[in-house]
């Protein structure tokens, strides 16, 4: 599970963070893990109003999503299918780059997001979440007055 956190840990803090930011700038995000499965890229952002959770899933059908919050968590998951034809010859690859087969990602929300008015959008393959704040995150301008 993915937290969501403003800022990261300094990449000089532990040989062990450092090794890991190494290893992930030069892995494919659609690679398969250990486990053989593979998750979507995704991009988290921050506005005034909400948080913005963008993630790239080309090819799946948006019935095959599914998204939900439990426990201040959000799971995104769903299952890319592979495309068949029932007619023979079988086909020779030569290659295969394309990931197919279940996904899920899960992230741990701040309480700060009003989980009363999330909403998802999907559209080419980009599936766009909004965690908009609840009124008390957002923050207030205090005026100062002169006597």
């Amino acid at each position: 599970m993915t937290t969501l956190t403003r800022k990261a840990p300094s990449p000089l803090s532990s040989d062990d963070v450092f090794s890991s930011y190494l290893r992930r700038m030069f892995e494919d995000p659609f690679a398969p893990t250990a486990t053989g499965a593979w998750m979507p890229a995704v991009e988290v952002s921050e506005t005034n109003e909400a948080m913005l959770l963008t993630a790239e899933i080309p090819g799946i059908d948006e019935k095959a999503l599914k998204i939900t919050i439990d426990n201040n968590v959000l799971t995104i998951a769903g299952e890319k299918e592979q495309e068949r034809t029932d007619s023979p010859p079988a086909k020779n690859y030569f290659v295969s780059e394309r990931f197919y087969g279940a996904f899920q990602r899960s992230f741990a929300l701040p309480r700060t997001v009003d989980m009363e008015h999330v909403k998802a959008e999907f559209d080419k393959g980009i599936l766009r979440i909004t965690l908009p704040k609840l009124p008390q995150a957002k923050g207030k301008v205090i005026e100062v007055m002169s006597r």
